[in-house]
């Protein structure tokens, strides 16, 4: 690849329409720029060239550099729907300092928005209300996704994000394998309660045993160069015991969807949680590089850094989209009249955005591929 650098004070950084370049082409050159001036870490060059465009570095103005060199890079995002770049800082950029930043490069916004991923399993849940829902239907009363679960001998709670089927035509519940499986230290056959234990209380719902863990798809961990990042993903299922105690409803709001399409940046988004409930937002960008998040299991004495690639950033409307507790919500994609269309991921994870409502931002991985590699398929109608 050819190694030279686009410097925006010494070349025209608006191109004709002709020679015009996509969001993820800027985004990637000023990711190469980044790492050659140690701003960005550096992946093995293997990695960095799977999912960077085979691009030139585009750099900066020195001043730029310099303010970045001292607030530090924490991770670059884009958004090719609205020609946005994200660069994720890890101390706050100041206003006299965001005034010597370029606000725009190669007909591309740029953006310097204080963020970064909060550790998984880390810290005590909170709640804002209701942690698990109930919904009736002529069949009975029956758990709903978005509803509370964890596994009987962790003082945990995540979210339950959809019913599943898979190919021996049984019912599983499906979330993150961080929260059924933690982080796939869970014994097969372990039983899954509902409510989580973290959230059984007196004079709430008794909880019950909903299923049992039965498979948590792969979280390699290590450094980078020696695991197959596009493998990992976070997500498990477990069988349910009883198909008449569960139902397809999103808490008592919508129906699971049992369509399914790819995320991209500008989807309006909802999802219903056990910490947030039900909440409304959009797709607001996708992480460049491979992500990096930290995961606990404080009952197994497990600490470590999973790699995931295809990482999308969801901004709540007027308040956080999720919050931990959330780990494991299904995430929905709706129509301009805010009704579900077809399902699109799980969140994952979090942390702080200065730039988002709330100040906090919600990590998403795709569903497809969840769905591919359990051989799976929505779960839609049930006891509805």
């Amino acid at each position: 690849m050819q190694q030279q650098v686009l410097d925006q004070e010494n070349v025209d950084v608006q191109p004709q329409a002709d020679n015009l370049l996509s969001t993820y082409q800027v985004a990637s050159g000023l990711a190469r720029w980044a790492i050659s001036r140690g701003l960005l870490p550096q992946l093995p060059v293997e990695v960095d060239n799977a999912y960077l465009a085979d691009i030139p570095p585009i750099a900066l103005p020195r001043e730029a550099e310099a303010i970045l060199q001292h607030r530090g890079i924490e991770s670059i995002a884009y958004n090719s729907s609205s020609r946005m770049i994200f660069f994720y800082t890890t101390r706050k950029v100041t206003q006299k300092e965001l005034k010597s930043l370029p606000v725009s490069l190669h007909r591309n916004g740029l953006s310097f928005p204080h963020g970064s991923i909060d550790d998984v399993g880390k810290g005590a849940l909170i709640s804002q209300g209701a942690n698990y829902a109930t919904h009736q239907s002529p069949a009975g009363n029956h758990y709903t996704c978005g509803s509370s679960i964890s596994p009987g001998n962790d003082a945990s709670a995540g979210t339950l994000g959809a019913l599943v089927r898979l190919a021996d035509g049984l019912m599983y519940g499906l979330t993150n394998n961080h929260v059924s499986a933690l982080c796939s230290h869970v014994e097969i056959g372990t039983p899954i309660l509902a409510p989580g234990v973290a959230d059984v209380q007196a004079n709430g719902l008794d909880p019950f045993t909903l299923g049992f863990h039965v498979k948590a798809l792969d979280m390699h961990h290590g450094s980078v160069g020696n695991i197959n990042i596009g493998l990992n993903t976070d997500a498990a299922v477990f069988r349910i015991k009883d198909e008449l105690n569960v139902s397809s409803m999103q808490g008592n709001h919508f129906d699971t969807p049992i369509a399914v399409v790819d995320p991209i940046e500008g989807m309006r988004v909802a999802k219903v949680g056990r910490t947030t409930g039900a909440t409304r937002g959009q797709i607001v960008s996708k992480d460049l590089r491979p992500s990096g998040v930290t995961y606990h299991s404080q009952r197994h004495g497990f600490s470590s850094v999973m790699w995931f690639a295809n990482v999308f950033t969801i901004h709540g409307a007027g308040s956080e989209f999720s919050l931990s507790g959330d780990s494991g919500s299904l995430v929905v994609q709706v129509d301009e009249n805010n009704r579900p269309v077809a399902a699109v991921g799980l969140i994952f994870a979090g942390g702080p955005d200065s730039s988002a409502p709330g100040g906090g931002k919600s990590m998403m991985l795709p569903l497809r591929p969840m769905l591919e590699a359990l051989e799976a398929t929505l779960v839609g109608g049930h006891n509805v």
